[in-house]
């Protein structure tokens, strides 16, 4: 078990980690409609990946234009090709790995980025979000055509110049929902007992895995048990990671709030309401999974890495790599201060200022407004 975070890692596809860092993904909601990037989000990811991350992960990119869930960048066609190009640049501009993640939103898009009727989901049943509305249920067509816009937004990373691409299975997105029997009340091929309910995300890893190509990552970020009572239990997602191992998944990411709680995001984004660890059993999700995949692929420790003890502690969970957001997104130069062993130069909160926060902590205006909406979630100056 190695416990200094400096140390370079080879992923399974033989790509090399600089440092054991990685620079998670945090929704920006800041790219323009039709999904290209913008010059502000750009900096924000540059100025981030530029304090030398071993790997840099961009927010997560729509494959189809009817899984929308926010205004991200896309990954869903020709059009999106030079802004995924400008992406990769920034996420590598300080010489680490860059990933492009990509999702499907499901029964948590946006409605009126969809457009009526068009959102779908594994089953005609809303999310637990207030005022959700209720999509359709897919058919057998449409499932087989979004696993390929899956392979295809793969294909588009890797000749963008990305180093590879993470599956975003988490946080109640539709590889989160195929895999849940919460969302998913199909009685056919691809929902019922356990295994139909995984057959739709093995077959995205699959599609991905074989678009990205010998040497190139696909991560997978799963969260790892639902809080919610009918929900999945960690076991339901151990039987999943460790299918992902087989399929050649460099890494596992397990979304979680803070890494010593046992806490994944909750369905209704009710950020102030601790999740209850129901579906976990007590045991530590990281180390489970950690345990079922058997050094196959790397795991990644997210949420509550602040200090280089912990990303030390962070490692001894269970992580291969340690993922942070809300510290660098605070500080900018958090890595490189670390680096230094300049901690107590740290910035630990956002200004008070709405327009302070765009520009000192280089951030898009839109943005702002996005972290601004979640009370109590960043800590703030003087407060």
């Amino acid at each position: 078990m190695i416990d200094d975070p400096w140390t370079p890692l080879r992923l399974a596809s033989g790509a090399v980690a600089q440092n054991r860092f990685v620079l998670a993904p945090m929704t920006t909601d800041a790219s323009d409609p039709g999904g290209v990037v913008t010059p502000e989000e750009l900096a924000y990811l540059r100025r981030r990946a530029m304090s030398g991350f071993g790997m840099a992960l961009s927010s997560c990119a729509y494959v189809h234009d009817d899984g929308r869930s926010w205004y991200g960048i896309g990954a869903a066609g020709p059009e999106h090709d030079a802004s995924l190009a400008s992406v990769a640049q920034a996420l590598k501009a300080g010489g680490g790995l860059g990933v492009l993640q990509i999702y499907d939103g499901g029964r948590i898009s946006r409605p009126a980025m969809v457009g009526g009727g068009r959102m779908r989901a594994p089953s005609a049943i809303p999310s637990a979000r207030p005022g959700a509305e209720t999509p359709r249920a897919m058919d057998e067509t449409e499932i087989e055509a979004l696993i390929a816009a899956f392979g295809a937004a793969t294909a588009r990373a890797i000749a963008a110049g990305f180093d590879g691409v993470e599956l975003h299975g988490a946080n109640h997105y539709t590889l989160h929902q195929f895999s849940s029997p919460r969302a998913n009340r199909r009685e056919d091929g691809w929902g019922g007992d356990r295994d139909r309910r995984l057959r739709f995300p093995l077959a995205v890893a699959r599609a991905a895995r074989e678009a990205a190509g010998p040497g190139r990552i696909v991560g997978y970020r799963i969260t790892p048990f639902e809080p919610e009572p009918d929900g999945y239990k960690l076991d339901d997602a151990l039987a999943l990671v460790d299918r992902l191992a087989q399929t050649g998944m460099d890494y596992i990411h397990v979304s979680l709030d803070n890494f010593r709680l046992q806490q994944p995001q909750r369905e209704d984004r009710s950020y102030l309401v601790p999740s209850a660890p129901t579906g976990s059993d007590g045991r530590s999700p990281i180390a489970a999974i950690r345990d079922v995949v058997a050094g196959r692929c790397a795991v990644i420790a997210c949420g509550g890495v602040r200090t280089v003890d912990d990303a030390r502690d962070a490692l001894a969970a269970g992580g291969d790599l340690v993922a942070a957001a809300r510290a660098p997104l605070v500080d900018p130069d958090w890595l490189a201060k670390l680096r230094d062993r300049a901690e107590g130069d740290i910035t630990t909160g956002l200004p008070q200022d709405r327009d302070a926060i765009a520009e000192r902590c280089a951030i898009p205006p839109l943005m702002v407004d996005y972290l601004l909406g979640r009370p109590g979630w960043i800590p703030r100056e003087g407060a």
